[in-house]
């Protein structure tokens, strides 16, 4: 487990600066021109750099072997990412952020059981995502009630954009299984990054083609950025990430992300300082702590009870002929 913090940890902060970036760009730019830009340079890097590793034939083999889990993949991918950009412009990127995370633990307890089944949940993790869920409906709340960043705001924009944010949270959550999926059936993170954004780019420029004014020139630098600070590089960390630890896990590492969202945001003049979101950020960060350090406990519990039991067994089989 403790290979995949580093990577998470990373992935957390970079999904931060890319909220509050993309928050403030996304006032002035058309978001599906903003993410078909951004997403095909990353999905050019990832599938053009394993096909010159492997080979197109062993690149697109997972379409084949793991048709299911692929599919699931680019769904969540799209619902995620889309959902995320349409939301930036409506509400604090701190708010879409905690709320888009934070809601993976609630939904992991949920849904994976149903997604892989013999998984453990600890008892101590569905607690903290019980409360992680309170914590959210705060958010909620303040945001309605004009106690965000962003201030009063209609309460169909509000709406609109909580809604988007849900599907955020709903999107996150299943990716990180459906990616887990694929790292337990032997694809490494680059072969996984390779085959994830075949929906997005379809839906994405689609979206553009029957755009007036997609403004694709202005809009080239922006998504240039995200592409690799908030696309490539982040993604790339999450699936290594995966790879070396179980979706609660993951999804309550990366609930960090609101706090370096609620700094980051900090400088930008839209904003105003909202003591409901850092009161929320907070304790969700304080409940992550605590998740990790029992997860952290169970699993070298679990490891050191593995390793001690090849040692028992011949003292076993040596105490057998005495008795007779």
């Amino acid at each position: 487990m403790v290979r995949g913090l580093a990577p998470l940890t990373g992935f957390a902060f970079l999904t931060a600066a890319l909220d509050v970036f993309a928050g403030n760009q996304l006032q002035a730019q058309d978001p599906a021109t903003v993410a078909a830009i951004s997403f095909t340079l990353a999905a050019l890097f990832f599938l053009g750099g394993d096909m010159l590793r492997r080979g197109p034939a062993a690149t697109f083999r997972p379409l084949r072997d793991h048709r299911y889990d692929v599919l699931m993949i680019n769904v969540t991918t799209a619902v995620t990412w889309l959902s995320m950009l349409y939301a930036l412009k409506f509400l604090e990127p701190a708010i879409v952020n905690v709320v888009g995370l934070a809601l993976g633990p609630l939904l992991t307890v949920l849904v994976s059981p149903v997604l892989r089944p013999g998984t453990k949940l600890l008892r101590t993790e569905v607690v903290i995502s019980l409360f992680i869920g309170v914590m959210i409906a705060m958010l909620v709340w303040g945001s309605f009630t004009g106690h965000s960043a962003v201030g009063e705001r209609s309460t169909a924009d509000t709406a609109i954009g909580i809604a988007l944010t849900l599907l955020t949270g709903l999107g996150s959550v299943t990716n990180v299984i459906y990616s887990k999926r694929l790292s337990d059936a032997g694809l490494k993170p680059q072969s996984v990054l390779a085959v994830r954004f075949f929906l997005m780019l379809a839906l994405t420029w689609t979206l553009v083609a029957v755009n007036d004014h997609p403004a694709v020139g202005t809009a080239f630098l922006p998504s240039l950025m995200i592409a690799v600070v908030g696309v490539a590089a982040p993604l790339y960390l999450l699936q290594v990430g995966i790879k070396h630890t179980e979706p609660i896990t993951a999804s309550i590492l990366l609930t960090l992300s609101p706090l370096f969202a609620f700094f980051l945001q900090l400088p930008d003049q839209r904003l105003t300082p909202s003591a409901l979101t850092f009161a929320g950020v907070a304790g969700i960060v304080a409940l992550v702590a605590i998740s990790t350090v029992v997860r952290t406990k169970h699993d070298a519990a679990a490891r050191a009870a593995e390793e001690a039991e090849p040692a028992e067994a011949p003292v076993r089989q040596q105490v057998r002929p005495c008795t007779g």
